[in-house]
């Protein structure tokens, strides 16, 4: 009987390649992330209150770096959103049908990723050249959105994080010491939603324990990176 094109045998190494670029994708996440929070760095001083009179300033004096740094973390989102297509295909591969968990886990990390743009695109707001003129109120509003939406964005990590937890220490979807950091995440995750009570101390939205909260997913995201480059596990069978 004559192959159609639904069923003709793809290039065995068609499937090796595509798994290779999403571990890849995981990794290039990780390193666009660091890069864009290493820029702070690059700032002529820590970020003032948006009621600061001088806010509007600061924006101006470090429009490069600031701007910089939003479109680092928004390409960064861009790669993760590759990487977790490729974590779905994992997980669905190690739960049964109908694979719930794994649907979960993967509508929370797009949920994740697409706050995370949104806070991205408040902040780049407020580096455009029309801002200069910016009431310190209007600035403030926008701040306040653009740090509001970025906490919330860890909501669904946590679910995420959990779903894949769960998926890796009961059904050894990644192995279970990646399901245990998975676990610690996802606390992390939930833990720096609740930042946004404290008004200040090292749990303030900008607070010390929350900036070290925040890089509690680069230690699940790189190693399951490589162990997805090291043990892609099996493609599914094409039709002879």
């Amino acid at each position: 009987m004559e192959q159609g094109p639904l069923t003709e045998r793809r290039p065995a190494h068609a499937g090796g390649l595509f798994l290779l670029a999403g571990a890849l994708s995981g990794l290039l996440a990780a390193a666009l992330g660091v890069a864009g929070g290493l820029l702070e760095g690059a700032l002529t001083g820590p970020w003032p209150d948006a009621a600061d009179p001088g806010y509007a300033d600061y924006l101006v004096a470090n429009r490069a770096p600031i701007l910089a740094q939003s479109l680092l973390f928004v390409f960064s989102s861009a790669a993760l959103l590759w990487f977790l297509g490729y974590v779905r295909a994992r997980l669905v591969r190690a739960e049964p049908a109908p694979g719930t968990l794994s649907g979960i886990a993967f509508a929370a990390g797009v949920l994740a990723v697409g706050l995370n743009i949104l806070g991205q695109a408040a902040q780049i707001t407020l580096t455009l050249p029309s801002q200069t003129r910016i009431p310190p109120n209007v600035a403030a509003a926008v701040a306040d959105l653009c740090l509001v939406t970025l906490n919330l964005a860890n909501l669904p990590a946590g679910v995420m994080f959990l779903a894949i937890a769960l998926l890796s220490l009961r059904l050894l979807a990644f192995p279970r010491w990646l399901g245990w950091i998975a676990a610690v995440a996802a606390a992390a995750a939930f833990l720096s939603t609740l930042s946004l009570v404290p008004a200040d101390g090292p749990l303030s939205p900008t607070g010390v324990a929350t900036t070290a909260l925040r890089l509690v997913p680069l230690f699940w995201y790189v190693p399951a990176a490589v162990v997805m480059l090291r043990r892609p596990g099996r493609l599914p069978r094409t039709a002879g």
